[in-house]
């Protein structure tokens, strides 16, 4: 592999369109990666709210109730980037591949055991004060989810394998492919054609399984018969074997940068279920709010993991100037995209509402609600991307504990106050909602330059 594209990417530049050239340069395949795994569920809402909103409204709650065991599953294998690029640094070719099997092992447990706990639990589903007719379309299709969580798992274990090889663009076509075969799979499932019977909800639970089970397989097979993992599969058979030392390094760095994730996410899951407490219709066009959220999200995100690349690369040889010049342009990118992105729903918001739903009433609460969304972009952007170039300066910890005080003391309890004692319904959600992000990216920003500032001086000081 040729590391100097990595040196010239992670290189300090001389001007802000330099900056920015370098940041996209390595940033856009992991955008549309990202993309392309998010768009599963939203085409399974769109393709089921064509229905009826119940069906939309039954995804929603599912969904939100999964978000944190899939972002744990998802988060698990983001311990093999650095771990693999390290290996690659000592010119060790051999470890790859063992990272490889053994976070297949980890991550594979975690989300059998996950998927066991989602079909013995099913019942849950009612007692979470949802709708009844609501919870019984959920039931099944929160069973499916959870066995979709296993080639889910594995799939995203050799994505960030391939990811701390530096094949990012690699990853991004294989990564593409799931949405055409999702579509596919849907359309004959959810509404019965090529003589399957229409399984509505159940047959998007059964149409993305599928897809994620397909791409897994192709995965598999890239990685036994493509030139481009030749040298990683020199020892094969010595790198199949379960090694403790390394399942503890993979959970030690996952883990908690899973349960990082987490926070955020499950703050939006909450108020998922929290709009179920209001109403179906109102719960549907909440579940359109978070759809679309998710999905401007990852624009700002791709630029981020750039932005954490490039940082990390500079705090190993302590280049303060160059963090902070990197830091600035990469949240003056977040900024310039959230910006297009609330423009866009402001401007937008029936016609994408009416993408998912039919339903008038639904779709004027949908369009209250995507004009909320519009608000919180920049706030949005702003937190996610501090998040990133704080990590990319191994600034976690703190980062952490900010988090849950901007959305679990801040947001949620707002959220609620707006919601239920003020009565504003599910626009009150997304007020606290964005008094939440609003407050996570003042903290964050701040304790970033605040830190870099510190250092500079340090460093100062010491010449």
């Amino acid at each position: 592999m040729n590391r100097s594209k990595t040196i010239e990417v992670s290189s300090q530049p001389k001007s802000l369109k330099e900056e920015i050239k370098l940041t996209m340069k390595l940033g856009w395949p992991i955008i549309v990666s990202n993309l392309t795994q998010i768009l599963l569920p939203i085409i399974d809402g769109i393709m089921v709210g064509s229905i009826h909103s119940n069906q939309l409204a039954a995804a929603s709650l599912v969904v939100n109730i999964v978000t944190i065991p899939v972002i744990l599953c998802m988060g698990l294998p983001m311990a093999l980037p650095p771990l693999v690029s390290a290996a690659l640094g000592k010119s060790d070719f051999d470890s790859p591949a063992k990272l490889l099997f053994n976070g297949i092992i980890v991550s594979g447990l975690l989300s059998l055991c996950l998927a066991l706990i989602f079909y013995f639990g099913r019942d849950l589903i009612f007692h979470l004060g949802q709708d009844k007719e609501i919870a019984e379309i959920a039931q099944g299709y929160f069973v499916i989810i959870g066995w979709r969580l296993i080639p889910l798992s594995l799939f995203v274990v050799f994505v960030q394998f391939a990811s701390g090889l530096g094949l990012t663009k690699f990853v991004m076509i294989l990564s593409f492919i799931k949405v055409p075969i999702n579509i596919f799979l849907n359309y004959i499932l959810i509404f019965g054609h090529f003589g399957m019977p229409a399984l509505e909800l159940l047959g998007a639970g059964y149409g993305t399984f599928l897809t994620q089970i397909i791409t897994l397989l192709v995965f598999v097979v890239v990685f036994l018969r493509s030139q481009v993992f030749d040298k990683y599969r020199n020892n094969l058979k010595e790198a199949l074997q379960i090694r403790i030392s390394i399942m503890r390094k993979i959970v030690k760095i996952g883990l908690p940068t899973g349960l990082l994730i987490a926070l955020e996410s499950g703050a939006f899951a909450f108020s998922g279920i929290m709009a179920g407490w209001i109403g179906a219709q109102q719960q549907a066009a909440h579940q359109i709010g978070l759809y679309i959220s998710s999905l401007t999200l990852m624009v700002p995100l791709g630029i981020c993991a750039a932005g954490t690349i490039r940082i990390g690369f500079n705090f190993g040889k302590k280049d303060w100037e160059a963090i902070n010049s990197i830091g600035r342009t990469t949240l003056f990118l977040a900024i310039l995209v959230s910006i297009s992105f609330s423009l866009f729903l402001f401007f937008g918001n029936e016609f994408i509402s009416r993408l998912f739903i039919s339903e008038l009433e639904v779709v004027q609460l949908a369009k209250m609600v995507l004009l909320m969304v519009a608000v919180f972009q920049i706030s949005d952007a702003i937190q996610t991307t501090s998040s990133g170039i704080l990590r990319g300066i191994q600034d976690v910890k703190v980062p952490a504990y900010l988090s849950l005080i901007a959305f679990w003391i801040i947001g949620i309890p707002s959220a609620y106050l707006f919601s239920f004692q003020l009565n504003w319904g599910v626009s009150g959600l997304w007020m606290g909602l964005v008094i939440g992000l609003t407050s996570n990216a003042i903290l964050l920003t701040s304790r970033f330059f605040t830190k870099v500032k510190k250092e500079s001086k340090m460093e100062l000081a010491s010449v």
